[in-house]
Formats: structure tokens, C-alpha cells, sequence
């Protein structure tokens, strides 16, 4: 189970570094709802959405300047 969290994180990163949503969380998908164990899904969706928030904080969407200045640093990542 912690190897499959663990993917699930590196999954969320990616595709935030591809430009996905949170609302692209695959495991929001209604196929793969529901789950027999409520815990384990949401254990899943949880890892998914924190690899996904990482790579947000990283890629400084989080620290866009307040005063509408342009940001001073950039960022480029590839997948």
C-alpha cells in the first residue's frame, strides 16, 4: 500500500507539471468510485492531491506577487 501512496504522489506532481487541475484527480473519476474500502481510496485521493499541491508550491503558482507586479523568479520543469 505505501508504494501505491507513494506513486500516487508522483502521479499528482506530474500532472501538475503537465498543467492539470485538482479537479483532474483520477481518483474523482466515477469508474473508479466507490471503493469497497472508504479508507483506502481516500488514502489514495489524499496522496494524489499532495503530490499535485508539491509541485504547485514548486513551481510557484502559490507566490504570485500581490501588488500585480511581475513575479522576479522563474520556473521551468520538464517531464
Amino acid at each position: 500500500m505505501f508504494e501505491n501512496l507513494l506513486d500516487m504522489q508522483e502521479r499528482g506532481a506530474r500532472d501538475r507539471a503537465r498543467g492539470r487541475s485538482l479537479a483532474d484527480n483520477p481518483m474523482s473519476k466515477p469508474d473508479i468510485l466507490p471503493i469497497a474500502d472508504f479508507q483506502e481510496w481516500y488514502s489514495m485521493f489524499d496522496a494524489w492531491r499532495f503530490g499535485w499541491s508539491i509541485e504547485d508550491a514548486m513551481a510557484g503558482h502559490n507566490n504570485a506577487p500581490r501588488d500585480g507586479a511581475a513575479a522576479s523568479r522563474t520556473y521551468t520543469r520538464t517531464v
